[in-house]
């Protein structure tokens, strides 16, 4: 047993992972109040119509036998993804999975496919793929090996670009990207990318190269577009290819080590080089 003193040692594992989940949520000041309400009840899954089905597994209601099935091999799926990525798991996020926009919505996630919040992750009945599982699990493990100042200063851009490429979702991929060039559809450049350091700035370049607008271009008929996640992919997925897990684990260190991210982020891999266009 470690002799390492725990801040609350009166408090069980259960209570402080709650406390750490109370003080992630007040911490993102992009959640509004009624949001922060709305995932809180995640502390209480049971009484806001959620059944667990494993010890990771919470679904809503009358999700069906197949379902419940087709989640445990997508978890199974993500996790490989994590561990092919990270080298190792660190995190064990517990899964709260929606079959309908009604439930989705009641825990704050309207607006999006899925939501992580600290070791939790919240998933629509648009997001019940290992895509999706594995792109919010990565959020989750790169939380758990950064100390909370480096979290806390890593650029948006960067954390999703991880996930994008994690997740392998076609949404998010190379193949959409190459299509975004070809229809010439607006995007940012790979410096433009960069300045997405905060989360407020990335939802800001989401809304304004229409990533948020595909519901009513699906309405319409129009192709979905998601131009500013691809661009995050297609920035990171050489720069995880050349650096592998060692790479992007000696990056980890850097961070916690104090190190400044962008020259964490060349000299962790020295053998990539960033080049400032729209259109690599």
């Amino acid at each position: 047993m470690s002799n390492v003193s725990r801040p609350f040692p009166h408090m069980t594992l259960a209570q402080l992972r709650a406390l750490n989940f109370l003080a992630l949520l007040l911490s993102l000041g992009t959640l509004g109040g009624c949001t922060a309400i709305q995932a809180s009840k995640l502390l209480a899954p049971e009484s806001f119509g959620l059944v667990q089905v494993t010890a990771t597994i919470y679904v809503e209601t009358g999700t069906d036998l197949e379902t419940q099935a087709k989640l445990r091999e997508a978890m199974v799926k993500a996790e490989s993804g994590i561990r092919t990525a990270y080298g190792s798991i660190v995190s064990r996020p517990i899964i709260y999975a929606c079959v309908s926009e009604r439930c989705y919505e009641a825990f704050g996630g309207r607006g999006s496919v899925a939501k992580v919040y600290g070791d939790r992750i919240l998933l629509s009945p648009r997001g019940l793929t290992w895509h999706f599982l594995a792109h919010e699990w990565s959020h989750a493990e790169i939380r758990n090996r950064l100390t909370v100042g480096a979290w806390w200063h890593m650029p948006q851009w960067f954390d999703e670009g991880v996930a994008v490429s994690v997740s392998e979702a076609p949404e998010h991929s190379e193949t959409h990207w190459q299509s975004l060039v070809a229809s010439d559809i607006p995007r940012p450049t790979a410096d433009e990318l960069h300045t997405f350091k905060s989360l407020n700035q990335w939802l800001a370049a989401v809304h304004k190269y229409g990533d948020d607008t595909n519901v009513q271009r699906k309405a319409k008929g129009q192709p979905e577009i998601r131009p500013v996640y691809a661009a995050a992919g297609h920035e990171l997925r050489p720069w995880l290819a050349a650096a592998g897990v060692q790479g992007l684990l000696a990056f980890i260190a850097k961070l916690n080590a104090g190190e400044e991210f962008e020259s964490a982020y060349q000299t962790a891999n020295p053998s990539f080089q960033r080049t400032a266009s729209g259109g690599r």
